[in-house]
């Protein structure tokens, strides 16, 4: 795992446990935070991987308690702080991380990730030992074995477009430890785990006021958790920049990050990094972020006689299959900033799952607002949600108003997508799987969406597609030697996403409605006035039938098909040549997945773990 960290390692081996570690230097770039970390007291071992973002404030409290430190990294402070406060030191924390912490006295490991899960920590147990890694083939590597794909992931991935909603990896026999909880093995116990305050606790989030000061002050305090936020994450002592696409996310985060240049501990944040897709010009919102700034920017594009060796290094660097080439994209951003030597990169990650930016949220935000505030205020906002996406649907709202007022959870749905919005998720099989082959079994369906706003939410945070996202960005900044930081999973702000009523957080067809209210005076008008959502979007039909046509033609060959024995190969192959000769109807998600997953199983599953680095 060379370039997770290029900077240094560091091995420690006593009894039972053996802990190593690469390094990416960060803070204190002198041999002070050289891993695994050892407490003064000699109780504790750790290898942490990640950033405690508030170790500034931790090391005042911890030198209150008499805690000599004799460096400036945030590694130390973890360690003191399990020194002074027990496992439970991690709930003190706001950062990302994932940590195996050797106890010496109890001759107990424990393991914990950050409750987002921003950092991957995954483990395989072969039962006379066990082993953890932050990534997969690091666990190859180290002698584990795996019994081949596990079938209930591939299923929800071609079935369903899930990926990362459960501990369970696309490996059988290799799981990934859940964000949020505290896992311990001691001995030949078993193991023990329990679940973590996540920080949203301890966060005085106002009690919401309907009234337009009340709702000035939460606007407020969410405008200042968040500049907080970015605040906190530009603490570095190496160069900080930010991902632009010209969404609101993104230009949030590089607006607020330019406040705070020559703060404490930021050495400078001028650089902004954008991948250009030529289908997609947003180039007009990234030009007055630029202009406000005055940030470096720093642009690279796909280009189509490069995109085959651009695309198999990125297949190679992701451990797991990724639901679509949108990632590319990330990818080339990782790669522009390792060329402009910078280490550090803020994103917008978690921003459309806590503050309802997908439009799968319109049906249980109606719910909700019916919930909340009645049916004549829904019926106001469905005009509005329904009117911005195609003619008509005003007055098949207004006449589905009596409806609403009575509507049941299976009405609601119905009334939904008769406006043409997100109802319930249904479940729909893949056409090209064996249904008598190894992933023949049904199909696990998915929950319908016909519930409150919150749980939506929820859901998109815990299960999908949040988690596969922050996979996605851990591997593609980790391919560069990177560390990708997200302000918008600090436990404040996320305190005053849930805190949110349904109407703060859409409102008149608007989504992220609490974030939009806070833009003006931040973010250039022309950005703050963005109805469309476009973040990294790439041309996927088009390279696939156009500069990568050879490589979906080696990976979905009818030798390989067949070998795997998980496709109706016949059905493959027709979609395929559809695609590829454009006589398509419509392009297929599910093929798009086969040749997705299959790529991953020719690069992972069939390779050793030599090729793959």
């Amino acid at each position: 795992m060379v370039h997770r960290g290029p900077d240094d390692d560091g091995f420690w081996f006593d009894g039972p446990v053996g802990l190593g570690f690469r390094r990416l230097s960060i803070l204190d770039l002198s041999s002070g935070g050289h891993q695994p970390f050892h407490s003064q007291n000699g109780e504790w071992s750790v290898v942490f991987n990640g950033e405690i973002y508030n170790f500034i404030e931790l090391a005042e409290i911890l030198a209150k308690s008499g805690v000599q430190l004799h460096t400036s990294c945030d590694t130390e402070v973890l360690v003191e702080a399990l020194a002074l406060w027990g496992p439970r030191a991690f709930e003190r924390f706001n950062g990302m991380w994932a940590v195996l912490a050797w106890h010496h006295p109890t001759q107990t490991m424990y393991a914990c990730r950050d409750p987002w899960g921003i950092k991957p920590l995954f483990v395989c147990d072969e039962g006379g030992w066990i082993a953890f890694a932050s990534e997969i083939r690091a666990l190859r590597a180290a002698g584990c074995k795996h019994d081949g794909v596990q079938a209930e992931t591939a299923r929800q991935f071609l079935d369903l477009g899930r990926l990362d909603a459960s501990h369970r990896t696309m490996y059988q026999g290799i799981d990934r430890l859940e964000p949020g909880w505290l896992y311990a093995w001691r001995g030949t116990r078993p193991m023990q785990r329990v679940r973590l305050a996540d920080g949203t606790q301890a966060v005085d989030v106002p009690h919401y006021d309907p009234s337009p000061a009340g709702e000035a002050t939460f606007q407020e305090g969410f405008r200042a958790a968040l500049l907080n936020a970015v605040r906190i994450r530009l603490r570095a002592d190496v160069d900080v920049g930010t991902c632009l696409s010209g969404g609101l996310d993104s230009t949030t985060i590089a607006c607020a990050a330019a406040r705070f240049l020559g703060a404490e501990r930021v050495k400078t944040c001028r650089h902004a990094f954008t991948a250009l897709m030529p289908e997609f010009d947003e180039t007009r919102f990234i030009d007055a972020v630029i202009a406000q700034t005055g940030a470096e920017w720093h642009t690279t594009i796909a280009a189509d006689d490069q995109l085959t060796q651009t695309a198999s290094a990125f297949f190679l660097a992701h451990d797991e299959p990724v639901h679509s080439l949108s990632p590319l994209a990330g990818y080339l951003v990782m790669g522009l900033a390792a060329k402009a030597r910078v280490k550090v990169l803020l994103n917008g990650q978690g921003a459309d799952e806590l503050l309802a930016g997908y439009n799968s949220t319109v049906g249980p935000f109606l719910r909700s607002v019916v919930a909340q505030e009645g049916a004549q205020v829904a019926l106001a906002e469905a005009v509005a949600e329904a009117g911005s996406r195609r003619a008509g649907a005003l007055l098949l709202a207004r006449t589905m108003a009596s409806s609403l007022a009575r509507a049941t959870t299976s009405q609601a749905d119905v009334w939904a997508r008769q406006l043409g919005l997100p109802g319930a998720e249904f479940a729909t099989l893949s056409p090209f799987v064996r249904r008598n082959g190894p992933l023949g079994a049904a199909a696990v369906a998915l929950s319908p969406t016909s519930h409150s706003l919150a749980v939506a939410l929820q859901d998109q945070v815990e299960r999908s597609p949040l988690p596969l996202y922050l996979r996605i960005e851990d591997a593609n900044s980790s391919a560069f030697s990177l560390e990708s930081r997200l302000p918008f999973l600090d436990p404040a702000v996320v305190a005053y996403a849930h805190a949110a009523p349904a109407r703060l957080l859409r409102r008149g067809g608007l989504n992220k409605y609490l974030l939009r209210s806070i833009l003006p005076g931040l973010v250039p008008d022309i950005v703050a006035r963005r109805r469309d959502k476009m973040g990294f979007p790439v041309p996927n039909e088009r390279w696939l039938s156009g500069p990568l046509r050879e490589m979906v033609l080696d990976t979905l060959s009818p030798d390989r098909l067949r070998a795997r024995g998980w496709y109706d190969v016949d059905a493959v192959l027709t979609a395929r040549d559809a695609l590829l000769n454009h006589t398509a109807s419509a392009p297929s998600a599910h093929l798009r997945s086969i040749f997705l997953l299959e790529r991953w199983a020719r690069d992972h599953l069939d390779a050793s773990f030599a090729h793959v680095e």
